[in-house]
C-alpha cells in the first residue's frame, strides 16, 4: 500500500530532478519508466511495459503511449499524439474481427506487439500517430496528424496519411556530421554556449572543443509503487 508520506517523498524526488508528471503514477500499473532530468509529461494515457525517456523531452496533454520502449533526449511531442499504436489488435485472418470469437478459453488470440523507438531531437506534431514497431531517427520531424507506418530516417520531415518524406532538415553532409557528433550526449551548459542557430557554425564550434566529456545524467526509476535513483552501474546495465 502506498502511504501519503511515501507519495510525498516520490513527488519530492522527481521535483529535485526537474521531472514533471501530469498524471497519477498509479496509471503505470505493472509498467516501469526510467526518466532523466527535465522530462515533462502532461496528462497522458499509459499502457507500457518499460519506457526510457531522455533529458529535456516533453509530451503535451492527451498523449497515448502503449507499445513504445524509448524516447530520446530533447524531443518535443505535441498534444494528443499516439505512440505505439497497435497494428493488429483484432484478427484479420479469422472469420470475424470481433472479440466474441476468443471469449471461450479454448480459443485464444494474442497479438505480439513490437516496440516503437524514437531517437533524439525528434519533433512530433499535434495528433500524429506512430504505429508500433516504427523507429524514428534522431532529428526527424513528424507533421501534425501524420500517420507513421514505417521507419523514418534521421532528420527527415514527414507528413500525411500514411506519412511520406517531403524533405530533409539539412544536407546529407551536415546530417552525417550531426549524427556522428552525438551532440545530445554533451552537457546542456556546453550546448547552450554554442551557436545553435547554425548547424555549420555549431559543428565548427564542436571541432574547436575536442574531448568534451559526455553528460552523466542521473536516472530515476519509477513504478506504481516505487521511485528510486539508479546507481551508475545500474544505468549502464539498463
Amino acid at each position: 500500500m502506498w502511504s501519503p508520506f511515501a507519495s510525498f517523498q516520490r513527488k519530492h524526488q522527481l521535483k529535485i530532478h526537474g521531472i514533471k508528471l501530469g498524471f497519477a503514477v498509479s496509471r503505470l500499473r505493472a509498467g516501469k519508466m526510467w526518466l532523466e532530468p527535465g522530462v515533462s509529461i502532461s496528462n497522458a494515457t499509459l499502457a507500457i511495459q518499460t519506457l526510457c525517456i531522455g533529458t529535456r523531452t516533453y509530451l503535451r496533454s492527451g498523449c497515448d503511449l502503449s507499445n513504445i520502449a524509448s524516447i530520446g533526449r530533447f524531443c518535443s511531442i505535441g498534444n494528443d499524439v499516439i505512440l505505439g499504436q497497435e497494428r493488429s489488435g483484432h484478427p484479420l485472418d479469422w472469420v470475424s474481427t470481433h472479440p466474441f470469437q476468443h471469449e471461450r478459453p479454448e480459443r485464444h488470440y494474442q497479438h505480439v506487439a513490437s516496440a516503437t523507438e524514437i531517437g533524439n531531437d525528434v519533433w512530433i506534431g499535434r495528433e500524429a500517430i506512430v504505429m508500433e514497431g516504427v523507429r524514428i531517427g534522431s532529428g526527424a520531424v513528424i507533421g501534425a496528424r501524420a500517420v507513421v507506418t514505417r521507419d523514418v530516417p534521421p532528420y527527415a520531415v514527414v507528413v500525411g496519411m500514411p506519412a511520406r518524406i517531403i524533405r530533409y532538415r539539412h544536407s546529407a553532409e551536415i546530417i552525417d556530421k550531426l549524427l556522428k557528433s552525438e551532440w545530445w550526449t554533451l552537457p546542456i551548459e556546453f550546448l547552450q554556449s554554442a551557436p545553435l542557430e547554425s548547424p555549420t557554425l555549431f559543428l565548427e564550434y564542436l571541432s574547436k572543443h575536442p574531448g568534451i566529456e559526455t553528460a552523466q545524467y542521473p536516472c530515476i526509476e519509477l513504478t506504481k509503487t516505487r521511485c528510486r535513483l539508479l546507481s551508475p552501474s545500474e544505468r549502464i546495465a539498463k
